[in-house]
This record gives structure tokens, sequence and C-alpha cells, in this order.
């Protein structure tokens, strides 16, 4: 128990997928500029990454590395995730026409999230168990959703500062992204 907790707080925190990996910058910059936006993101974020995680841990273990064919993780994990994707479109698409127009950028930004693809990819080379590696997926999720909220509030905080010109829109982004990873990777300590 004391491990997985330890795999949690790593995943969310010390190794979280946008701060210190550098993976998802590019949703994240895009997609935080509204927080209901952000909150569905992440959602959308956390639902796809588990469910992938599941299906592709014993296609990377049993499959892939039973037969020597690891080089084909990535690709195959990308393809099951798009597919997992266009599911969850059909699925929004069936329960409420509305909300999926109005979020129809949305799922794209889900689709080619690097994120979810770092996080299901990493299950597999770090060789975690099937328990532990959906602990790492959803901690990882979380910990990507903690980075979109954050930097969305932050948006809205400073929208009507008095920034100097120069770090006006992505650089004071930037800056605030940094200054997060600093206080993300005090959680170091804790382990």
């Amino acid at each position: 128990m004391t491990k997985l907790i330890y795999v949690a707080i790593i995943s969310a925190f010390v190794n979280n997928v946008v701060l210190s990996q550098g993976l998802g910058v590019d949703t994240v910059l895009e997609e935080s500029k509204k927080m209901e936006t952000s909150l569905r993101l992440s959602l959308g974020v956390l639902i796809i990454t588990l469910v992938s995680s599941s299906i592709t841990w014993p296609l990377g273990n049993y499959v892939f590395e039973k037969f020597g064919l690891s080089f084909l993780n990535s690709f195959c994990f990308l393809i099951i995730e798009a597919i997992l994707v266009w599911l969850f479109i059909k699925l929004v698409k069936a329960i409420s026409a509305k909300s999926f127009e109005k979020y129809k950028a949305l799922y794209a930004a889900i689709a080619i999230n690097s994120a979810v693809l770092g996080c299901i990819q990493n299950n597999v080379t770090v060789g975690y168990s099937f328990l532990r590696s959906t602990v790492n997926s959803f901690f990882g999720a979380i910990g990507f959703g903690i980075v979109v909220i954050i930097l969305t509030g932050i948006r809205e905080r400073i929208q009507y500062n008095d920034i100097p010109r120069p770090f006006e829109g992505v650089p004071i982004l930037m800056v605030s992204a940094g200054l997060m990873a600093i206080a993300f990777y005090g959680f170091t300590g804790m382990i």
C-alpha cells in the first residue's frame, strides 16, 4: 500500500507529465482559457488515460515484449488512444448533441495529447505491474488536470493585471509553469 501511495505522489507531482516531462504543454496552453473547458479536458484525459492504460498494459507486456515487438508500442498505443477517443466522442454525441457541438475541438485536443500517450508508454517502459500502472495512469492524469486548472486560474487572475508587454500571453504562463514546477519538485522531500 505504501508503494502505491509513493507511485501516486510521484505520478501526480514529482514526475508530472506536463511540468517535468514536458508532455501535453501545447494542449495546456491552448485549452487553459476557461475553467469549464479545463475541467472537461481534465476529465476527458482522465477517462482516456485510464481506459487506454488498461488496454495497452497487457498488450505491451504480453504481446509486444514477448515477441520482441517493443518498437511498435508507441504506434499501436497511439492508434488505441485514437480509437478510444473516437468511441468517447460517439458516446458523448449520443448522450448530448449540444454538449458535443460545444466542445468538439476539445476532443481533438484529447486525441492528440502527448501526455496520455506518454503516461501509458511509461507504464510499459518502466515495467509497472497492472495495479501500479493503473495508479500511475490515474494520478498522472490527475496531475495533468491540476496543472491545467491552476494555469487557468492564473490566467483568469492576471487577465487584468498590469504585465510588462514582453511578458504578456504565453511568456507569463511559462514563468508561472516554471514556478509551479519548482513548487511541485518540493514534493520530492516528502518521499
